[in-house]
């Protein structure tokens, strides 16, 4: 049995569709909307059905080598009343209280990826399965008005949509599928995290994994009690108008997955993955650690969003909350801004290796290219050694690497080393003492430079990242290198800078 269904009067808004600022996440998210407002709307019923247990499940399938994405959901279908609304740009549907609000999202995110897509679909009790095909670039040349849908007989008790978009021009390949699964996984993370919704991505069924929340002492009590570093917000902005949820400080810093994530209606509409909502004026510079630490969820109560559900409408009522959520964080009785800033973990073993070695190496490489160059205004002709091919080296406590120069007609082996023993009391320390005893060599003249990974100033400032790591490595590197050299030129008070410099730096680094 053949049917009309009607797209007017706005079929010429579907041509600029297409055009929209979309990310692949969002435009995915819209299919993920509208069976969850399915679902919503018609619990009740699917429970007395199924059983309390009923469970909600959208799996999208990306089929690279066809061009095609399909999303497949079990909410209620499109039903009969509803069929001709479904299908007309910006036709608001009735009930706009859930996440299908603005009579949008399917058509919108359809046409941004696909000139051709169908939908099929069964609704809950009713006895027809309907399918309605799109070929966008007819319906503009045509100008055409009036689609014919399919229905053919279906059992009533089965219900799901399929929307299959063909010839897709935004297909998500590689590491953008990667994303694509992190973005959804995030966005969704309150109905995955409650079991309302199951949601299988090419073959993948997304789960959020609960970031932990730092439980130590305050950064100025070190010796203090244990606090798990986490503020739960109920703030009341005006009639109407609320903020829900909490602020914590991660465990393990993150660059990339830090900052708040903005909720509306239990769903992301702001700051998922690594994409977090941060002002300035809470989580500071990118190169801070408060940037780097600080994550929450707030949910907003009564405020809106763009058609796109890419932002929220902000206002002055936002401003104000965030301002009063800012002193809420500085308190002196719960500083957890403070805290994420100022709080230093102590790194593993494991840790200061991983990220020392990367340092160590890029560092030798670069002073075996350019040592010879650096010091040949005073001694001449220095020559590197490139058949001594040392590897990194590793002890309990260290990690170190050998390069080999030729200076003052002398051969010498350079051993730079990184040390992780917190027994250590000097940052930076230059002598042969530091040789090691299999690296020992009698047809060389051998000195150490070691620098401590563990010292209060590395601790406070490096941590374990090593693109912090390798520039002060280096200009460690550099100081012993001169000493060495003001050494070889007869000075007798050498050593004397590198003492102070160690006094120093511990002084001003202890709190």
């Amino acid at each position: 049995m053949n049917n009309k269904v009607n797209i007017r009067p706005n079929v010429s808004m579907l041509s600029v569709l297409k055009f929209l600022e979309y990310e692949t996440w969002f435009a995915l998210a819209e299919f993920v909307d509208n069976a969850i407002a399915s679902y919503q709307t018609n619990e009740n019923k699917l429970k007395q059905l199924h059983g309390d247990d009923f469970q909600l499940e959208v799996v999208i399938e990306i089929n690279d080598p066809e061009n095609k994405i399909t999303i497949r959901d079990n909410a209620a279908g499109i039903e009969e009343a509803n069929y001709a609304r479904a299908f007309r740009a910006a036709e608001i549907p009735a009930d706009t209280s859930g996440l299908s609000e603005f009579g949008m999202g399917m058509k919108s995110a359809s046409c941004w990826f696909s000139d051709l897509w169908s939908v099929r679909t069964s609704a809950l009790y009713e006895p027809n399965e309907k399918t309605v095909r799109f070929d966008m670039n007819k319906i503009f040349e045509d100008k055409i008005e009036e689609l014919e849908y399919v229905s053919k007989p279906a059992n009533k008790n089965h219900h799901y949509t399929i929307i299959e978009l063909l010839n897709v021009n935004k297909m998500p390949r590689r590491k953008g599928l990667g994303k694509v699964k992190s973005h959804l996984t995030s966005i969704y993370r309150d109905f995955l995290r409650k079991g309302i919704l199951k949601l299988v991505v090419e073959n993948t069924e997304l789960e959020f994994v609960e970031p932990k929340i730092l439980v130590a002492p305050r950064y100025d009590e070190q010796d203090g009690k244990d606090i798990e570093w986490r503020k739960d917000i109920d703030f009341p902005v005006e009639d109407g108008l609320c903020v829900k949820g909490f602020v914590a400080i991660r465990e393990t810093g993150s660059t990339a997955e830090a900052g708040f994530a903005l909720f509306r209606r239990g769903r992301v509409i702001e700051g998922s993955f690594d994409n977090g909502f941060r002002p300035e004026f809470i989580f500071g510079a990118p190169n801070s650690f408060r940037f780097q630490r600080v994550f929450g969820e707030l949910h907003l109560e009564g405020f809106d969003v763009s058609f796109t559900k890419k932002g929220i409408q902000w206002d002055d009522n936002l401003d104000v909350f965030l301002k009063c959520l800012r002193d809420e964080l500085t308190s002196d009785k719960f500083p957890l801004l403070t805290q994420a800033e100022k709080y230093r973990a102590r790194a593993s073993e494991k840790d200061y290796k991983n990220s020392g070695a990367k340092a160590l190496n890029q560092t030798v490489s670069d002073f075996e290219n350019k040592a010879p160059k650096a010091i040949q205004e005073t001694f001449e002709n220095p020559t590197i050694d490139k058949e001594l091919e040392t590897p990194l080296v590793e002890t309990e406590k260290t990690i170190h690497k050998d390069f080999r120069v030729n200076f003052n007609k002398t051969d010498w082996i350079i051993s730079i080393e990184l040390s992780f023993d917190p027994s250590l009391n000097e940052l930076l320390e230059v002598g042969p003492h530091l040789i090691k005893e299999y690296s020992k060599e009698k047809t060389a003249r051998q000195v150490g430079i070691r620098l401590s990974l563990t010292h209060p100033f590395m601790v406070e400032f490096a941590g374990t990242d090593n693109s912090k790591i390798e520039p002060i490595l280096r200009m460690a590197a550099a100081i012993g290198l001169a000493e060495i050299i003001a050494k070889e030129s007869g000075a007798k008070t050498q050593g004397e800078i590198r003492r102070n410099f160690n006094q120093l730096i511990t002084k001003i680094s202890h709190k």
